[in-house]
C-alpha cells in the first residue's frame, strides 16, 4: 500500500512541478525511508530497494513527459533482470536520493543504473547501487518493442545503440542463470 501513495504523489508532484527531461537524462528522485520500508534490523529492507527502484524508474519516465500517452497506447516496461550492491544501511526517516539513468541499451532492452545517495556531513555518499535491464511491451503482442520503436513514440533521438561493459557482463551472467532449462 505504501508504494501506491508514494507512486500517487510522485505523479501528483509530476504533473504540475517537474520540467520535461530527456529519457537520457540523469533522473534524482528524493525519497525518505518510511517506518513501513523497515525490517527486524530497523534499516530499510532489502526488498525495498528493488521496490523504490521501480518508482525511480517510473519517475524518469513521467519526467519525460510520455508516461500517460505510452500507457493509453498498452505500452508497459517490465523487467528483465536486476541486481543491486549495497555499502550502507538507510536508517528510519533518512533522507536519501534515487539517481536513475539509462546507461545503455540494444535493439529491444536499457540497461539502468540506479544510485541511492545520501547528503552526509556535506559530501555525497552512495548507500547502494542498483542496476536493471528491461524492455517495453504492448498488450496482446507477445514479442517486446523495439528500442527505436519506443524512441520514435517518445520522440525521442538515440544515440547510437551501445553496450556498456557492465550490460555485456549482465547479459552473460543471464545466460548462465537457465543452463539446461
Amino acid at each position: 500500500m505504501n508504494l501506491y501513495i508514494r507512486f500517487l504523489l510522485l505523479n501528483i508532484k509530476r504533473l504540475f512541478w517537474s520540467q520535461k527531461c530527456s529519457i537520457f537524462d540523469e533522473c534524482v528522485t528524493p525519497f525518505r525511508v518510511a517506518p513501513t520500508d523497515l525490517d527486524l534490523n530497523f534499516h530499510m529492507n532489502n526488498g525495498k530497494y528493488l521496490s523504490i527502484m521501480d518508482l525511480g524508474r517510473f519517475d524518469l519516465l513521467l519526467k519525460t513527459k510520455n508516461f500517460y500517452s505510452l500507457a493509453l497506447n498498452g505500452h508497459f516496461p517490465v523487467v528483465v533482470s536486476e541486481s543491486i550492491r549495497f555499502k550502507k544501511s538507510l536508517a528510519p526517516f533518512q533522507r536519501f536520493d534515487l539517481i536513475t539513468q539509462i546507461e545503455s541499451f540494444d535493439s529491444r532492452d536499457f540497461f539502468i543504473s540506479q544510485k541511492f545517495r545520501v547528503v552526509e556531513e556535506g559530501r555525497v555518499k552512495t548507500y547502494a547501487v542498483g542496476y536493471m535491464k528491461g524492455r517495453f511491451k504492448k498488450r496482446g503482442r507477445k514479442s517486446s518493442l523495439k528500442t527505436h520503436e519506443l524512441f520514435t513514440l517518445m520522440g525521442e533521438r538515440p544515440r547510437n545503440e551501445q553496450m556498456s561493459p557492465l550490460a555485456g557482463y549482465q547479459n552473460s551472467i543471464e545466460k548462465e542463470l537457465f543452463v539446461g532449462e
